[in-house]
C-alpha cells in the first residue's frame, strides 16, 4: 500500500484515532527493534533533503493563463 493512500485514510480520522494509530506504530517499532531516535532522524532528514525553489522552480505549475491576464478588469474601471 502507498504511503499517500494511508496518509488520506489518516486525515480521515479522529484526533482520538489519530492517537491510537501512533501508539500502535509504536508499538510496532518496539517490536521490531527500531529505535526512537533513528525514525526521529529520518523523519527529520526527509524534511530537509526537499528540493528548494530556485530560479524557474515553478515552471510548468499553472496549467492555463488566459491571454487577457494582464488586463484590466471591469469591476475596477470606476477606479482607473
Amino acid at each position: 500500500m502507498e504511503t499517500a493512500v494511508i496518509k488520506k485514510k489518516i486525515d480521515l480520522l479522529s484526533d482520538d484515532q489519530v492517537l491510537k494509530v501512533d501508539g500502535y506504530i509504536n508499538s510496532l517499532l518496539e517490536q521490531h527493534k527500531i529505535s526512537k531516535t533513528n525514525v526521529d532522524d529520518k523523519l527529520t532528514t526527509k524534511a530537509t533533503d526537499q528540493i528548494k525553489p530556485g530560479f524557474g522552480g515553478g515552471k510548468g505549475i499553472f496549467g492555463y493563463m488566459a491571454d487577457d491576464f494582464d488586463a484590466p478588469l471591469e469591476d475596477f474601471k470606476d477606479y482607473m
